[in-house]
């Protein structure tokens, strides 16, 4: 179409958005608390059965932070995805196309893909490095000591609460969206007794189940949404035909002015520069998020490194799916509608926060599309929101209470036994134990505790028998304790900060991009933490405050200098793409030279001698009656009991995975970086034929993408169970004793 029909829309003083919601608020409240919150609570529930009855390892502190430690490949799958799937990547993708175009959306959705692909080449090495850590401050401990493990608990909950700050934000806009007259009180209820609820009785494993049946809603409703605009009705109503036919909507969107730097001024291209700089934005920020949230970290230690692997790959794709299928759909939809109005049917204030997704698919799909918008967005919540609260409480019971404020030994190092209070390593070179504990698969009475922990008593009326791990047992007892409470705590801390905010009003758009940029400084302190021995508690530190100084920096700086509106528009300028990639640029270099300045000037590594002795500072983090050597003890092989495990013997055993890791990184980016691009880039502006065949290709990876959500979890789940019941009954009665205490040791690790 001729460039000259372009026409540029502007933003109304007033929002149409009051007339979209179509649900009433005591239907939304029961559809939310009874649908969601009781198929959570139905979902751990099955989980704890399960993990009693068939593994038997449900009364361990260490199962309620990594599920078991038998995540299959396709739980793993579905999980990442729909942890990864942040509630604002469904609302906020149709707000970046409409500014910088349709193209956008892909290089926003592939920078968040490609990180899911990478990360496991990081958490390897940290698997390697430190297989016993439970949380990565932990790891930071061993290593670094006081200061910087002070430091990055401090790092690691911030990031935490900026991902519940959006989550309830994002929560409350959509509510708000499709429910009339909601109140801000009763919106931060719902949201936050659905992040609760499951995690508090199910714990990581209930959250693994529950992001399963999220995934599969959410592709299946994803599904029926697409097939609306592919495969329309014929006899469609007028107003519903405006928005969902593909001709009417490319005739529109080709009018609508776009940015100067894109492709013919067009909406409709992969050739747009603003949309290219939000994908490698959007990539850092991920990668950043990956870095320093724990709850990324606990999701990723649960399944053994090739499921692991493997199951990131098909992550990488699952989650390539699904806000391509709603973004694009919505954005063509709201534009078209914005292009007949003459100007923007929403205030900038309003489009940023999210309500253009509310506004769209109530206008083409009714109060159907309103449920349909709250089953999507709500069961993301719930796997995100969930998630950060079981991180919280991880760091809280690991890392403050275990590390400081209750101890099991006052001064407990890694590499101290805490049963007995001697070395496991002695500083000689000669590797063997100094602790002379019994170990506690081969203790007799331990056998006899476990099958007493297991009758369902409360743990405080429980009295171990066994005189060398009987009182480590009832102290995991108390800690587990004070997980439930401690996650009773952040629950009920949450509701009036998320009444604070939903008064405050805040920009979402801003809030998403700007908190998420300043966590990139710590992007290369901690990889530099796992995978250099040189690097220094001194160096981590002075390059995580330094990086976000600089970041900081940047970021006002390019928003007063690269804008006309300068701070004076503060919120649209700082969180504008030059910005954002300021941001991530000066934060990351400024953190990098000072982190590996400061460490060369600072470390005492002289020989590979001391380079082993660094790592194994963190290999020693360990549970002693729950071991996470058990975990390999077909990969360790003859490996004598009483001697320890090393970092090289670590990566031998990973060295399959790690090849694995590489390759499908490297498959991921050439699928989703070259070929995919190198084909819609050659195409300046999309004729409607280019549109169509597009959303066809979105349409058949979400079909794919659903059959496999759908169907791969539950069946890899019941021949996992078969199999373990088969190996359980070729054992005799004593082995079956020992065996239950190695599930219940296996299950606390990886």
């Amino acid at each position: 179409m001729n460039g000259s029909c372009k026409v540029e829309l502007g933003y109304p003083t007033e929002s149409s958005r009051q007339s979209s919601g179509s649900i009433s608020t005591l239907d939304a409240t029961l559809y939310i608390v009874v649908g969601f919150g009781g198929l959570s609570i139905i979902v751990a529930l099955i989980h704890n059965a399960i993990h009693r009855y068939v593994f038997k390892d449900q009364h361990r502190l260490d199962t309620v932070f990594d599920a078991g430690g038998r995540v299959t490949t396709s739980l793993t799958a579905v999980t990442v995805a729909s942890q990864v799937l942040w509630p604002m990547d469904l609302v906020q993708t149709s707000v970046i196309a409409t500014i910088s175009g349709a193209g956008t959306i892909y290089y926003y959705v592939i920078g968040l893909a490609m990180i899911i692909a990478v990360f496991p080449c990081l958490t390897l090495s940290f698997k390697t490095k430190a297989p016993g850590a439970k949380t990565y401050p932990q790891a930071i401990y061993a290593r670094f000591g006081k200061s910087a493990h002070i430091v990055y608990c401090c790092i690691a909950i911030a990031t935490n609460i900026i991902t519940l700050t959006a989550m309830i934000m994002t929560g409350y806009y959509v509510l708000e969206g499709v429910v009339p007259g909601i109140s801000k009180e009763l919106s931060v209820i719902i949201l936050i007794s659905l992040f609760g609820s499951y995690c508090y009785i199910g714990g990581l494993g209930a959250a693994f189940y529950i992001s399963y049946f999220n995934t599969c809603l959410m592709f299946i409703g994803l599904t029926v949404y697409m097939w609306q605009f592919l495969f329309p009705a014929e006899d469609l109503p007028d107003k519903i035909k405006n928005l969902t036919d593909i001709n009417i909507l490319h005739e529109s969107v080709t009018c609508v002015q776009g940015p100067s730097t894109n492709a013919a001024s067009s909406l409709l291209t992969f050739r747009t520069v603003s949309g290219m700089i939000y994908g490698i934005v959007a990539f850092f920020m991920v990668l950043a998020l990956n870095c320093c949230d724990q709850a990324m970290w606990q999701s990723r230690i649960a399944a053994k490194p090739e499921q692991g692997v493997i199951g990131f790959f098909i992550a990488s794709f699952l989650y390539f799916s699904i806000p391509n299928a709603l973004a694009l759909p919505t954005f063509l939809s709201y534009l078209s509608m914005s292009y007949q109005n003459g100007s923007y049917l929403l205030t900038e204030l309003d489009m940023n926060n999210g309500f253009i997704t509310t506004m769209v698919m109530d206008k083409v799909l009714g109060a159907s599309g309103s449920y349909l918008l709250l089953m999507i967005v709500f069961m993301a919540l719930m796997a995100t929101g969930s998630g950060e609260i079981m991180a919280i409480s991880s760091i809280l019971v690991y890392d403050i209470y275990k590390t400081y404020i209750g101890p099991f030994r006052i001064n407990l190092e890694p590499s101290i036994c805490p049963l007995c209070g001697q070395k496991k390593n002695p500083e000689e070179d000669d590797k063997i134990i100094t602790c002379k504990c019994i170990h506690s698969s081969k203790c007799s009475k331990c056998t006899d505790d476990i099958e007493l922990s297991l009758t369902g008593q409360l743990s405080h009326q429980i009295q171990y028998t066994c005189p060398t791990h009987g009182k480590y047992r009832h102290y995991e007892d108390m800690l587990k304790q004070y997980k439930s409470r401690s996650i009773m705590w952040i629950a009920l801390a949450l509701l009036p900060y998320g009444i604070i905010l939903c008064y405050l009003n805040l920009n979402l758009t801003w809030v998403f991009f700007v908190f998420e940029t300043l966590l990139t400084p710590f992007i290369t302190p901690l990889v530099l933490a796992f995978t250099w021995a040189k690097c220094t508690s001194k160096g981590l530190i002075s390059g995580a405050i330094f990086g976000l100084l600089a970041s900081i920096v940047g970021l006002l700086v390019v928003a007063e200098l690269a804008y006309d509106e300068g701070l004076g528009d503060f919120f649209t300028t700082t969180s504008s793409d030059y910005s954002l990639l300021a941001a991530c640029i000066a934060g990351i270099m400024v953190s990098t030279i000072v982190t590996v300045t400061v460490s060369l000037a600072t470390h005492n590594i002289q020989s590979n001698v001391d380079e082993q002795r660094e790592w194994t500072k963190m290999i020693l983090i360990d549970n002693p009656i729950n071991s996470w050597k058990n975990l390999f003890t077909e990969e360790l092989g003859e490996l004598p009991e009483e001697r320890n495990v090393t970092v090289g013997q670590m990566e031998l055993i990973f060295q399959k995975a790690r090849k694995m890791a590489y390759i499908c990184a490297a498959v991921c980016a050439l699928i989703q970086i070259v070929l995919v691009p190198g084909v819609m880039l050659s195409f300046e502006e999309w004729t409607v034929d280019q549109l169509y065949n597009w959303m066809l290709f979105l349409f058949v990876a979400l079909v794919i993408g659903t059959l496999y959500a759908v169907f791969a979890p539950p069946i890899e789940e019941i021949i996992k169970i078969i199999r373990y019941r088969k190996n359980e009954k070729k054992k005799s009665p004593y082995d079956l004793a020992q065996k239950t205490h190695n599930n219940d040791n296996i299950s606390s690790h990886l």
